[in-house]
C-alpha cells in the first residue's frame, strides 16, 4: 500500500515538473498553444510566408499544409510573401515549371486560394523578375502588380491600414556589383523607388502603416544580419512618417527586434522552407529558429504578430497599439 502511494506521489510530481518545463517564448506564450478559430475572435487576419520556393522540399510542404489549416481556421483575407519565392534562381518565364512545382501544387488548400501579395528577393533576381510580375495577369491569386506597390484595406468599421511592398534587392550594393548573376538589378531606378516610398508615406492618412520587403533593416542573424542600405535609405522614412511594422525574410529564422527609444517594430519571418541557426543582439525581443509562418491580426485598436509552427503551435505572440 505504501509503495503504491509512493509511486503515485512520484508520478504526480513528475507530471507537475514537466508541465512547468514546457518551453515558453519571450512573451510568456507556451508553445503548446494551438491557433484555432477562437484565437483572435472577430478580427482582420492575414498570413505572411517568406523564403519558401524549394519545390516542396525542406520544410516547405509541411509549412504550406499548416498554412492551409490555419488560414481556414482564422479566415485569412490574403497571403503576403516577403521574397525568395523561387529558389535558387527565380523563374525563367510565366510558363516556367516552377510555378506548378513550387507554388500552385504546394499551396493548394482552398483557404489559400486568396490573393497573394509578394515582393522580390535576391534569388528571384537571378531569374526574370518581369515574369513574376506578368504572372499576375494569368493567375487568379498572384498579385505582384509591379516591382513595388501599395494598397489600403479597411481592417475594422473605423480604421484602415496601408500596406507597402518594396523591391529591396536593387537597393543593396552587393547585387549591383554582380550584373551577370542578378541581370535585372541594373535596370531598376532606386532613386525613383525611394521617392515613391516617401510620397506614399507622406500622403498616407491611415491609422496603420505596414511595410514589407525581402531584406531586413535590422537582424541579429549571423548569416546576413543588418542591411546597411536599408538602414540608410528606408529606415529614416519609416520613422519620419510613423510606420509601425516592417516585415522581411532573407534570414531564415524568426525575429522580433525593437530599438529602445523607437516606435517601429522589425519582424523577420524567413522560415517558410529552410531554417538556419538564430542568434540575438541588443535589439532582440525574440529570436527562434523553427519552420513557421506568421499571422497578423487586427482587432480593435491593436495589431498582433504571431509566429505559427507546423503543428499550428503558437511560437510567439506580440501585440501593440498604433503610434
Amino acid at each position: 500500500m505504501r509503495n503504491n502511494i509512493l509511486i503515485s506521489f512520484l508520478l504526480v510530481s513528475a507530471i507537475f515538473l514537466i508541465s512547468f518545463a514546457a518551453p515558453e517564448n519571450a512573451n510568456g506564450q507556451n508553445q503548446k498553444t494551438v491557433i484555432t478559430s477562437k484565437t483572435f475572435g472577430k478580427s482582420f487576419n492575414f498570413i505572411i510566408v517568406s523564403d519558401w520556393g524549394w519545390n516542396g522540399y525542406g520544410h516547405q510542404q509541411e509549412v504550406a499544409d499548416q498554412m492551409g489549416k490555419t488560414a481556414d481556421s482564422i479566415k485569412a483575407k490574403f497571403v503576403v510573401s516577403c521574397g525568395d519565392n523561387f529558389q535558387v534562381s527565380g523563374v525563367a518565364s510565366t510558363r516556367d515549371p516552377l510555378w506548378m512545382l513550387s507554388y500552385e501544387n504546394i499551396y493548394k488548400a482552398l483557404s489559400l486560394q486568396v490573393e497573394w501579395f509578394p515582393v522580390l528577393g535576391n534569388h528571384d533576381y537571378k531569374g526574370s523578375t518581369q515574369a513574376e510580375i506578368d504572372y499576375s495577369k494569368i493567375s487568379r491569386r498572384w498579385r505582384m502588380t509591379d516591382h513595388y506597390y501599395t494598397f489600403v484595406k479597411k481592417v475594422n468599421k473605423t480604421d484602415s491600414a496601408r500596406f507597402i511592398f518594396l523591391d529591396t534587392p536593387p537597393l543593396v550594393e552587393q547585387y549591383q556589383k554582380k550584373p551577370e548573376e542578378y541581370p535585372d538589378v541594373a535596370a531598376q531606378d532606386t532613386a525613383k523607388q525611394i521617392k515613391w516610398l516617401k510620397d506614399v508615406l507622406y500622403n498616407s492618412k491611415e491609422k496603420w502603416i505596414l511595410v514589407f520587403g525581402h531584406h531586413p533593416i535590422y537582424s541579429s542573424s549571423k548569416t546576413h544580419g543588418n542591411t546597411k542600405e536599408m538602414i540608410e535609405k528606408v529606415k529614416p522614412l519609416l520613422e519620419q512618417y510613423h510606420a509601425q511594422l516592417y516585415f522581411c525574410g532573407h534570414d531564415h529564422d524568426l525575429q522580433h527586434l525593437h530599438e529602445k527609444e523607437g516606435k517601429l517594430d522589425y519582424i523577420v519571418t524567413g522560415t517558410g522552407g529552410e531554417t538556419r541557426p538564430n542568434s540575438s543582439n541588443e535589439l532582440t525581443v525574440f529570436s527562434h529558429s523553427e519552420p513557421a509562418f506568421s499571422v497578423v491580426s487586427f482587432k480593435g485598436d491593436s495589431v498582433s504578430v504571431n509566429f505559427v509552427g507546423v503543428t499550428g503551435n503558437l511560437i510567439y505572440h506580440y501585440s501593440r497599439v498604433s503610434n
